[in-house]
């Protein structure tokens, strides 16, 4: 089994077709794998949020007022 990794600007009317056709394959098949692999902000988030480096807002005034 080999593994490919593509990147799909998904924003695109030809990017929503192409993860369409591949989540459509993975679902009917059992050929095709698909991992959702997270990118550097996203994982650095998670860490942070594990870590309680977040910030805690009680209010939505709180809240514009840290924006």
């Amino acid at each position: 089994m080999a593994t490919v990794t593509v990147k799909i600007n998904t924003t695109t009317r030809r990017g929503k077709h192409v993860i369409g056709l591949l989540r459509e394959l993975a679902r009917t098949g059992k050929d095709i794998h698909l991992e959702n692999t997270p990118n550097a902000e996203t994982i650095k988030a998670i860490k942070d949020g594990e870590e309680g480096r977040v910030l805690k807002i009680k209010s939505i005034d709180e809240l514009f007022d840290a924006i």
